[in-house]
């Protein structure tokens, strides 16, 4: 029997910093895959395909083909994270989510049933926990970002995550602020177990701020529900000038600057809203 269904994109290929200088990054993409599979959860990896051939997978994920697109609009190969939703779905499974393909679980049976359960009837985001090497037991959690996220699949179903892909910043901001606007349960989960190899920041600012623009064209007609939020003065009015910015994309330059700092801050008070339901997995 499927509990859940977790969709990923496993890349080709992942570059870490090993403590000797060598690269970490082949062992610890292949310990996050297997860390993945349990009784009860169907793990698949969407790609582009041109990259299953490439992939080296454990038994137990399933690769399938990804939908194109993603390349031409952020500037390299991907997976749309609609896309990867909907092959999730399509297991039947009733709980579904996404994970990050560099994040290691090492969740014991009685956490994966505890979040599996708890994700039946709302969104569950987890912080990940910050590890400069495999071998490493204690580290920090980071706050701002959600790089496993379990959602039971009539509410997956409700959130429009057209226009977002994995690898590309604001996808997990969003299925948030989407749900929260629905008045869609959400909480916030801090677990030991979710780990991530930390490394130098990957994202590319164009591919940045194209994703929040996205994410403004989608925020922009619902502008009353998130006032509903209750979010503050200082968001709706990074709100608005965010969504003049995403307007005139042609101005470029200061505008790019100005919506990177906006977008920071915006970021920010969406942590803030989320964490008002949060907890500790022990």
């Amino acid at each position: 029997m499927t509990d859940l269904a977790l969709a990923t994109s496993i890349p080709p290929v992942m570059r870490r910093p090993g403590p000797g200088g060598e690269d970490a990054g082949p062992g610890w993409r292949a310990a996050c895959a297997a860390s993945w599979t349990a009784p009860g959860w169907r793990v698949l990896t969407v790609n582009p395909a041109a990259e299953i051939a490439t992939l080296d997978l454990p038994a137990g994920i399933e690769p399938i083909p990804a939908e194109p697109g993603v390349a031409e609009a952020f500037g390299r190969p991907g997976t749309w994270v609609s896309d990867a939703l909907a092959q999730a779905l399509a297991t039947g499974a009733p709980v579904v989510g996404i994970v990050n393909a560099d994040i290691r679980l090492d969740l014991s049976a009685a956490q994966r049933a505890a979040l599996v359960e708890r994700a039946r009837d709302r969104i569950l985001a987890c912080n990940r926990m910050e590890i400069d090497h495999p071998s490493q037991a204690e580290g920090p959690f980071y706050r701002y970002g959600y790089d496993l996220v379990l959602m039971p699949r009539h509410l997956a179903a409700a959130i429009d995550m057209r226009g977002f892909a994995l690898g590309v910043p604001w996808w997990d901001y969003w299925i948030l602020l989407d749900a929260l606007m629905q008045g869609i349960p959400v909480e916030v989960v801090q677990c030991a177990a979710i780990r991530h190899l930390s490394h130098s920041a990957a994202w590319q600012r164009p591919a940045w701020l194209g994703a929040l623009r996205g994410m403004m064209a989608h925020v922009v007609p619902r502008r009353a529900a998130l006032s509903r939020l209750g979010m503050g003065s200082v968001a709706e009015a990074v709100v608005d000038l965010l969504a003049a910015v995403a307007a005139a994309p042609e101005e470029s330059y200061p505008l790019d600057q100005l919506a990177e700092t906006a977008g920071t801050r915006f970021g920010i008070e969406v942590v803030r809203l989320a964490e008002r339901n949060a907890w500790t997995m022990e």
